[in-house]
């Protein structure tokens, strides 16, 4: 059976991490073959299935056995050159016998349909890729009983209502990337309580009000993103909480001035980018020497830039 999209070839580029079978005898080979066989397709194949139904794809090609052993899944028609397509499966399980799916990429594939819950039936899944395709709906709140489940990129889509009560249950997770679709409403306080985060992308959405004083406890923050917003308020003094923060972009979020003198403490900062807002009207106190890029755009700015930004050893784009 073949699986067909609209317009394009798909290939799954599927990388395992089993000891090399080429060292095995051939007798052993298939035995090792047909047990894979046995142990991956009683639930994980029928679950693929599910999830490409859900996601839009009509047909799915399972027939040549476990796709983590033989390494590539096929889906007819044309392929699209800037897609990203690809399975990862941790095979070291059971003696070397049993694959689980760890991570999933279908990126750029115009997919139509809406975000699986069926993917909680992949009880190892560590990540998630679906960036820039069609995907309507919003995030299941399935997922949240995934162990495993550290890593979630949904950009560029067509996601829509406001965040889902109860994000405080996906425990794990460390990247939350839902940039560029149709996310509306307050950010929830239940946010705050996602304390493993390190990567938190709200960019290109509908958000409004306040970012919630509970934001103040995602202390391992390293990259956060909320430009191209309806944000309410000031941009919050708590960021200086994030002594290990790298990236805040904050371009025309609806957030207004001044910025925070506890920016004087992140001492890991190099992209600091914010713009098109008010209440910005004396230059920043900075001390991160980490600072490459610094970008202060559309602010009411007035008066001499500092001299000791010319002395930042690693400053690049100012």
């Amino acid at each position: 059976m073949s699986v067909v999209f609209s317009s394009f070839l798909l290939f799954f580029t599927i990388i395992t991490k089993s000891a090399d079978s080429s060292a095995l005898h051939k007798d052993e080979y298939n035995t090792r073959i047909t047990i894979f066989l046995k142990k991956f397709r009683k639930i994980t194949v029928k679950a693929l299935g599910e999830i490409a139904n859900t996601l839009g794809i009509k047909t799915l090609n399972l027939r040549n056995g476990d796709p983590c052993h033989l390494g590539i899944l096929k889906f007819d028609d044309a392929q699209n050159p800037e897609s990203t397509n690809s399975i990862i499966c941790d095979c070291t399980f059971n003696d070397s016998t049993t694959c689980h799916i760890t991570e999933l990429k279908l990126k750029t594939l115009s997919l139509p349909g809406k975000l699986p819950p069926e993917l909680v039936k992949l009880q190892y899944l560590q990540s998630i890729d679906f960036c820039r395709n069609y995907l309507s709906g919003t995030i299941p709140m399935e997922w949240a009983s995934l162990p495993y489940f550290t890593s979630m990129s949904l950009c560029a889509n067509h996601l829509t209502g406001p965040l889902p009560a109860g994000l405080q249950n996906f425990k794990s997770l460390t990247f939350l990337g839902i940039e560029a679709n149709q996310f509306s409403g307050p950010i929830p306080d239940e946010l705050g309580s996602m304390t493993n985060l390190t990567k938190l992308h709200l960019a290109s959405n509908q958000f409004n009000g306040s970012l919630p004083i509970t934001l103040a406890r995602l202390v391992n923050l390293k990259d956060f993103r909320v430009s191209d917003n309806n944000f309410s308020g000031t941009i919050p003094a708590y960021i200086g909480n994030w002594f290990g923060v790298q990236r805040l972009h904050i371009h025309a979020s609806g957030l207004k001035g001044p910025i925070p003198e506890a920016v004087a403490r992140l001492k890991n900062l190099n992209e600091l980018r914010i713009s098109d807002t008010t209440g910005i009207n004396v230059f920043p106190i900075l001390s991160s020497g980490a600072i490459q890029t610094l970008t202060l755009r559309n602010v009411g700015l007035s008066g001499p830039i500092p001299s000791y930004i010319w002395s930042m050893p690693n400053l690049k784009n100012l």
